[in-house]
């Protein structure tokens, strides 16, 4: 078995999302790889739905708990993203019995196994990260990129990572991070590791996190094919085999993007529950019986037209 340490922060309302994360990479997992799983948390340890079923279902992967203390209390919070997210900043004090660890949101699945990705050689950088599509080709997001002292073209998402956490330790970047955690940047943990980790960041292919942005622009074709931020090694269909990384509307939620494939990973997992799975579409079926025909037609017209200006927009 070969070892894969994965970590994972989120707080008590992330449980179900990070449930089906964990049951989704183990469904994908090759059987030689076992993953070891280091929840990152604060306060009381996050319950997760049906943790024991998960792992009495696998035999390769282990689940431990490390506490953040109260390092992050009342840092700041913005589009309903709590401090869970700047736990992952601490990540190479916490995990010292690894010098490379890969990072993952919870609201994401897996379809890919991530042997290949860990052996990867980091070198001198800090991380691997894949490319922020929006924040690097939207002129507005470009503006924001450039006022934080970056350069609009090279920022990275910090939703999935392949951290170097010897370098990180060797060049005492913790503190540098929870020192700019005291500032109010927009974009949390992704401000700052842009910040301190400018030059040093391996890029990485786009299908290991795969957004909405990115889905789109491979439906449609665009451009943005031809560019750094679309690199993609693997000659297959990344619309059939990427990772998935819901970075907008979440599918356990509402309608969105890729939201049969969250739920089919749901369907899959020792977890499912058909009343929970009912109860979700047959309330959404309500919901869209109740809207008049004015609104009916404002959702086909923001899908059907409106989406299509806004993929062309990436072109310019």
């Amino acid at each position: 078995m070969k070892k894969i340490p994965i970590v994972l922060t989120f707080d008590r309302n992330m449980s179900l999302p990070a449930a089906i994360c964990i049951s989704s990479m183990m469904q994908s997992a090759e059987p030689d790889t076992f993953y070891e799983y280091f929840i990152l948390y604060s306060g009381d340890i996050p319950e997760i739905a049906g943790i024991d079923k998960i792992k009495k279902t696998y035999s390769n992967m282990s689940v431990t708990y490390r506490s953040v203390g109260d390092v992050f209390n009342g840092a700041y919070e913005i589009r309903g993203i709590t401090t869970a997210a700047y736990y992952r900043l601490l990540a190479a004090e916490l995990i010292p019995e690894y010098d490379k660890v890969i990072y993952a949101d919870v609201d994401m699945i897996f379809r890919l196994d991530m042997s290949e990705l860990y052996d990867c050689d980091l070198g001198d950088n800090y991380l691997g990260a894949v490319y922020a599509l929006g924040l690097n080709t939207s002129d507005d997001a470009r503006d924001y990129v450039h006022s934080i002292g970056l350069t609009p073209g090279d920022y990275f998402l910090s939703g999935f990572l392949l951290m170097n956490l010897a370098k990180i330790r060797r060049d005492g970047l913790t503190d540098k991070f929870v020192a700019l955690a005291k500032d109010d940047f927009k974009y949390q943990d992704q401000d700052i590791m842009n910040i301190v980790c400018c030059g040093k960041i391996s890029s990485l292919p786009y299908v290991y996190s795969m957004t909405v942005a990115a889905f789109e622009a491979v439906s449609l074709k665009t451009t943005l094919l031809d560019t750094k931020y679309m690199y993609n090694p693997f000659d297959r269909d990344p619309l059939l085999y990427s990772n998935i990384h819901y970075n907008g509307v979440k599918p356990w939620k509402d309608w969105c993007p890729n939201m049969d494939q969250w739920w089919e990973c749901y369907r899959n997992s020792p977890i499912y529950d058909p009343a929970f799975y009912f109860s979700f579409f047959n309330n959404k079926l309500d919901y869209l019986d109740q809207l008049s025909l004015t609104k009916r037609i404002k959702i086909l017209l923001r899908y059907f037209i409106f989406g299509q200006k806004k993929i062309k927009n990436y072109d310019e």
